[in-house]
């Protein structure tokens, strides 16, 4: 697994927090390798990805940080996790991942997106078959959010 694959999803998270949430303030945790294949997190959103590279991105984050998230953009806060801040938290996924895509076109790697998948809970099984994880806690006024990216080459069966 390469580090490259997941720099323009740093990169993206960042710019979609900064434009789209508000967030000028993102403290970057360490970067992990994780084989664990279990969500950690209240939700998480998952977006495949297909073309020169292959793979899951992740993003994790609390009920929580996901209602925070709805309030940062409509200046509400539901009282609940809802189908709001549901919406909210993959459409952040989504964005982020479709913002990745174009910066690997950029450094000329041809990739789609899926549309998002919703987990709702921690402890779910998600396998990436012989891939780890490669994760960076992105911590922000709004709460923490896991970015997790599980990517390859297309093509290579082995997990580098």
């Amino acid at each position: 697994m390469k580090a490259d694959y997941i720099r323009p999803f740093i990169a993206a998270a960042l710019e979609v927090l900064r434009v789209d949430f508000g967030v000028e303030q993102v403290e970057r945790g360490q970067l992990s390798i994780e084989a664990n294949h279990y969500t950690t997190e209240d939700v998480t959103t998952l977006i495949g990805i297909a073309g020169d590279v292959e793979g899951t991105a992740m993003y994790g984050t609390s009920f929580t940080t996901a209602r925070r998230m709805v309030q940062a953009v409509t200046g509400n806060l539901p009282p609940v996790f809802d189908e709001m801040a549901e919406s909210a938290f993959a459409e952040f996924a989504n964005v982020v991942s479709g913002r990745a895509s174009v910066l690997f076109e950029q450094s000329g790697i041809h990739c789609n997106i899926s549309p998002p998948t919703v987990v709702i809970g921690r402890g779910t099984l998600i396998s990436n078959v012989k891939l780890e994880r490669l994760i960076v806690p992105l911590r922000t006024p709004l709460g923490d959010i896991q970015l997790a990216t599980a990517i390859r080459a297309a093509g290579n069966s082995s997990p580098s």
